[in-house]
């Protein structure tokens, strides 16, 4: 008989659709058979993996020892459960035949439950559960796209539970389905908007982590490379490449998420929604919050509801993100002086992203009434709250060539302050490459208003030289000539 039959009749063999009687004694009620099928089929299963899962490696000895330990003996190793992946995989990816495949997904199915049911927590103690559930929901809508929505109930449960367990892969597999849902009229667009905004938070936070895990792993690696410990240098390597390798993958699901939630995302749409939205619950400040956080971070901000749901927000709660809220649609409305004691407020907001655009729009407020000093010092405070961001320095530079015409008198003086000016933008591309186009752009502009050379000749001095820029500037920079 053909071993491709013999094959096919070990895998028919497997599919189960119904859960076992779980017995609690670690081997199962016939421990030495237990024991001899892991054996037997563990040993398959590395042949076969060292063949790379090759068709031709799978032995149909290896797929029933394994179905016997799996059925009657579930709590005996839960290496049973991560081989039985890859059977699994190899199974439904290989079979045709759609009620035999079917079956088999449906055996997947169980295989999860039976994980859960024997091994509800990892060695430590710590709960499994909702990791369990993730991984069945993303196999399940991988396998059975079509059972999306039986999918979509497992993946809530598991989110619900504790989403932190979950994987990058998974809470992309959640949110395709949440999706799903609302493209067959199975849930309303709120549940898309909530669930948008809750994965974005949670994978801020884990990008968040990991970047500090990371920035202390290189600093632990310095030393090690300075006491010259070689070892420990390779060890720590290999521990920042996997957590690069996790930012990688978190990054890559939140720009997944964005993408699937493109089409609910205009502005038009959530206006509609939250507006009925908040005509049900005006009162209810988890709503105040989720309208304006999703609003500004998709430029609705400019809508009459974003106002309403600002002002809303801090009359109920007056806070440091209601007040910066407020700033941001007062700014639009372009009543500067009233919008700067709003991110005045929103200056003491726990959240150092948002201190920093408060300081940064701020020091815009203060620029558009022509505040200068004001607004390079919000401009110094915002760069203190990022290093990494360039466009504190594009707003000092501007302020400064916007006020180059009254620092001094005189065809030289009134030029001076352009030097300091491209200095700033300078900077800004320096720290920050992502700006190097505006910035560039800027220097190209101001640039030509450098005093000529007969100019610096006139009034004795020669390029190169230090000068200090007067008035409310008072900043050393270098002479150079207009080209």
């Amino acid at each position: 008989m053909a071993v491709t039959f013999l094959v096919g009749m070990a895998l028919g063999a497997v599919a189960q659709t119904t859960m076992p009687e779980i017995v609690d004694a670690k081997y199962g009620v016939d421990s030495v058979a237990s024991i001899q099928n892991q054996s037997l089929y563990r040993e398959s299963f590395k042949q076969w993996k060292a063949a790379k899962y090759s068709k031709e490696a799978v032995t149909p000895e290896m797929i029933s020892a394994w179905r016997y330990v799996l059925l009657n003996a579930p709590r005996m190793s839960e290496m049973t459960y991560s081989d039985g992946q890859k059977i699994m995989e190899y199974l439904i990816g290989n079979t045709k035949d759609k009620s035999l495949r079917s079956a088999y997904i449906d055996t997947l199915m169980l295989m999860h439950d039976l994980r859960l049911a024997c091994f509800p927590a990892k060695k430590d103690g710590s709960s499994q559960e909702a990791f369990i559930k993730g991984r069945k929901g993303h196999d399940l809508i991988t396998w059975a796209p079509e059972r999306y929505e039986e999918a979509y109930n497992i993946m809530k449960d598991a989110v619900e539970s504790d989403v932190n367990q979950l994987q990058a892969f998974m809470l992309d597999t959640y949110f395709l389905t949440v999706t799903d849902m609302a493209k067959n009229d199975k849930v309303e667009k709120m549940v898309v908007i909530e669930n948008y905004q809750m994965l974005s938070d949670v994978l801020d936070d884990k990008i968040k982590v990991l970047v500090e895990n990371e920035d202390q792993l290189v600093e632990t690696k310095g030393q090690a490379e300075a006491a010259n410990d070689s070892e420990s240098v390779a060890n720590l390597n290999k521990q920042i490449e996997k957590i690069d390798k996790d930012i990688t993958n978190f990054k890559g699901v939140k720009s997944n998420i964005d993408n699937l939630f493109q089409p609910f995302a205009s502005c038009e749409d959530l206006i509609k929604v939250f507006t009925a939205k908040m005509q049900e619950r005006p009162d209810d400040v988890d709503l105040l919050k989720k309208i304006t956080i999703i609003l500004e971070k998709k430029d609705c901000s400019d809508s009459k509801l974003f106002l309403e749901a600002s002002m809303k927000l801090y009359e109920l709660e007056p806070t440091p993100e209601s007040a910066y809220n407020l700033g941001v649609k007062l700014f639009s409305e372009k009543k500067f002086g009233q919008a700067a004691s709003y991110f005045e407020q929103a200056t003491s907001a726990a959240n150092i992203e948002r201190v920093y655009k408060a300081y940064r729009n701020l020091a815009y407020c203060y620029m558009n009434t022509k505040s200068f000093s004001k607004a390079r010092e919000a401009a110094r405070k915002a760069a203190s709250k990022d290093p990494t961001s360039g466009e504190p320095y594009i707003i000092i530079g501007t302020l400064y060539a916007m006020s180059a015409p009254e620092i001094g008198g005189g065809d030289f003086e009134s030029r001076v302050a352009y030097w300091a000016a491209v200095d700033k933008f300078e900077r800004a591309k320096q720290i920050d490459p992502s700006i190097a186009g505006r910035a560039n752009e800027l220097i190209r502009s101001y640039s030509p208003h450098f005093p000529t050379r007969e100019a610096i000749f006139f009034n004795d001095y020669a390029e190169g030289q230090s000068y200090t820029v007067g008035g409310w500037i008072n900043e050393s920079t270098t002479i150079r000539a207009a080209k």
